[in-house]
């Protein structure tokens, strides 16, 4: 039991250098490669999602998660709906463990993306409806309401 545990640590430990050193790079790699750059947004977020100590999300993951999400509400990422559709996803998934973690960065973040729908020059129409139902699905306190769904996804249900 004593080697697995060292095994795990070895592995998280290796596992955070790597996430950390993709993370120091971020802009680099989004440059080169926004395939890239969505596929570590995700797996960050998901190692978030997973990775557990003491059954509670790793808080040295929280910052660099935030800044990720912050990077893909930037106008310039808004403009994309690949980097847009990503942010969408990431904040279903993990938006509200994110909001408990640190509320004030989550308030600052959705100062963004509002902006971002009411202010945003060249958003896409994709784009835009999938801001305003992240907006929405945060104010009905991380929940789809049943008018929300049939709003949004009734043309996906049909």
């Amino acid at each position: 039991a004593e080697s697995k545990q060292v095994g795990q640590s070895i592995f998280r430990r290796s596992l955070l250098n790597r996430l950390q050193q993709e993370f120091k790079d971020r802009e680099e790699l989004r440059s080169r490669s926004l395939q890239a750059w969505i596929c570590y947004v995700t797996f960050i977020c998901n190692i978030f999602d997973y990775l557990r100590v003491n059954n509670m999300p790793m808080m040295a993951l929280v910052n660099p998660v935030y800044d990720c999400l912050f990077r893909l509400a930037q106008p310039d990422s808004l403009r994309k709906e690949e980097e847009v559709d990503c942010l969408v996803l990431q904040l279903h998934r993990i938006g509200e463990q994110l909001e408990k973690m640190n509320s004030q960065r989550m308030d600052e973040l959705f100062c963004l993306l509002r902006d971002g729908f009411l202010l945003q020059e060249g958003l896409s129409s994709l784009s835009q409806l999938l801001l305003l139902e992240i907006i929405e699905f945060r104010a009905a306190d991380w929940k789809m309401t049943d008018a929300a769904q049939k709003y949004y996804y009734s043309e996906v249900m049909d």
